[in-house]
């Protein structure tokens, strides 16, 4: 009777466990042999989607300003000229063109420092206080803000500027330190907070495959990200300027 059982198990578990081992090697990429060049027919990944504004406005999940994008700095050290360049462009300041002359114009005015022309005891780039005075003397209410509670407060706050249509200067640790401005947050259709997405108008957009203005980062992540103790002599959390004109 035993010798029968297993007769009958083995003719019913055999088919299956071939059909699962025909399933994975069929599933399986064959590794490409040392020497050899791969086939120029082989899929490519797609890492980054690419975003579409129309769609992310029309979205309803979506908080998004749509018309404001990043300009693209043309040095390692103007990303604080370049958001406050797109900002200013974004509420139509007069003057304001989308080129280097205008980008070092600024630069010049709010007093961003190059980091091959520092004088002893300065820091590149450009602070704060700087940007928030150059808002104000450009015709705009600048309202300059930190928070240091851990709360999700300050997301929050950038939420609520997005969904009002009022773009936020942020500044946090990414690239030692990097001006951006929150454009646009997602909450993926359910309330999990920790899968939202916050979409930044980037100066920098040299990490996808589209130089389009535009970056996304976790909002958890860019949370505990959002943070600065390289150049400001001291842990500076989340620093924000809400940008609106008077």
């Amino acid at each position: 009777m035993r010798k029968w059982f297993g007769i009958i198990l083995v003719l019913i578990v055999m088919p299956q466990l071939i059909a699962c081992q025909n399933l994975l090697t069929a599933n399986q990429v064959a590794p490409t042999p040392a020497g050899a060049s791969k086939s120029s027919s082989s899929p490519s990944i797609v890492w980054f989607p690419r975003l579409d504004p129309a769609i992310l406005a029309a979205t309803r999940h979506i908080d998004f300003i749509p018309g404001l994008k990043g300009y693209q700095q043309t040095t390692e050290y103007t990303c604080g000229p370049a958001a406050l360049l797109a900002v200013a462009k974004f509420y139509k300041l007069a003057g304001i063109e989308e080129n280097t002359t205008t980008e070092m114009r600024i630069a010049r005015e709010v007093g961003t420092r190059d980091p091959a022309a520092l004088k002893p005891g300065e820091k590149p780039g450009t602070r704060p206080e700087e940007m928030s005075a150059w808002l104000q003397k450009n015709g705009f209410d600048a309202r300059l803000e930190f928070e240091d509670k851990g709360d999700g407060s300050g997301l929050k706050q950038l939420r609520e500027n997005i969904k009002r249509g009022i773009p936020t200067i942020i500044e946090w640790i990414d690239l030692a330190g990097h001006w951006v401005v929150a454009v646009g947050y997602d909450d993926r259709n359910n309330t999990d907070p920790s899968d939202d997405v916050l979409i930044l108008a980037d100066p920098y957009d040299r990490y996808d495959d589209y130089q389009d203005g535009y970056t996304f980062v976790n909002a958890e992540r860019f949370y505990w990200m959002w943070f600065d103790a390289r150049y400001f002599g001291k842990e500076t959390w989340r620093t924000m300027i809400t940008v609106t004109p008077k």
